[in-house]
């Protein structure tokens, strides 16, 4: 009696242990059914690609990113618009096998593109643009938030370090980029991109403050920090006066540094 129960037993821990193994393998299938293997068939601008899906040509907008714009009718040519394309045709040129992941719903664009999340060698390619510097965290709709904790936390990185769109004061903000902040500044928009996009190669990035108040009032009237680009300015800089939002006060210049905030490139006079 006793052997035929602990046969039972046995029968049943084996029974069990195929169901999860199975569970499992269904498990892993699925999530590789999500990323659906493509190539790249045409750059358009740091964040528009044409790639060849299942034997179609698609336009795909990356999900949740924007870059500066390289020949809109419009907008013309921005400020490390020609530097994050340039960044994408260096990492996905034509030929390259990429894996997508459409947005929930295989959502479209009002231009008919197709929105998606890009990998190359298994990292997300719309990380890599916020790592550089050169994309902000942009066009966020529910229900495709599934990464946008982590996109933040990756521009936030950005901003401290001063890199691409973040090493000019004020020019990437929540509502786009803002043209009439590059007027007045000292160094070349491009050329900063360059040197500052090649000393961050490869390096993992974090959240975008978006608070108006000012905060840390007891050193009010030293040094003012910007929450949003973490750039701090010193009395009788140039944008001391003009930086008005979010503002973070600091006793000194070392405190700022510690904070992870860097020293306005205008100086004044």
């Amino acid at each position: 009696m006793e052997k035929r129960i602990l046969q039972s037993m046995l029968s049943l821990m084996v029974l069990l242990a195929v169901v999860l193994s199975g569970c499992s393998s269904s498990a892993t299938v699925n999530e590789k059914k999500n990323l659906l293997p493509a190539t790249i068939m045409k750059n358009i601008d740091g964040d528009t690609i044409d790639i060849n899906l299942n034997g179609k040509e698609e336009k795909i907008r990356m999900l949740c990113v924007d870059t500066p714009e390289t020949h809109h009718p419009r907008l013309g040519v921005q400020p490390f618009g020609p530097e994050a394309a340039e960044y994408t045709k260096k990492i996905l040129p034509v030929g390259t096998e990429i894996e997508i992941e459409t947005g929930i719903g295989g959502g479209r664009d009002k231009y008919g593109r197709l929105l998606a999340y890009i990998y190359v060698n298994g990292k997300m390619f719309n990380e890599m643009l916020l790592e550089q510097g050169l994309a902000r965290v942009a066009y966020v709709y529910a229900p495709n938030t599934k990464y946008v904790d982590e996109f933040y936390g990756i521009q936030k990185e950005a901003q401290k370090k001063g890199i691409g769109i973040w090493s000019i004061e004020n020019y990437a903000k929540d509502d786009g980029y803002h043209l009439e902040a590059t007027k007045g500044q000292n160094n070349s928009p491009r050329s900063t991109s360059k040197a500052s996009t090649e000393s961050s190669l490869g390096k993992s990035i974090q959240n975008n403050p978006s608070d108006d108040k000012e905060s840390n009032v007891s050193c009010k009237g030293k040094i003012k920090g910007n929450a949003n680009s973490h750039i701090y300015h010193v009395p009788g800089g140039a944008y001391y006066d003009s930086t008005k939002d979010n503002i973070v006060w600091f006793c000194t210049e070392k405190e700022a540094e510690d904070a992870g905030y860097h020293r306005s490139k205008n100086k004044g006079t």
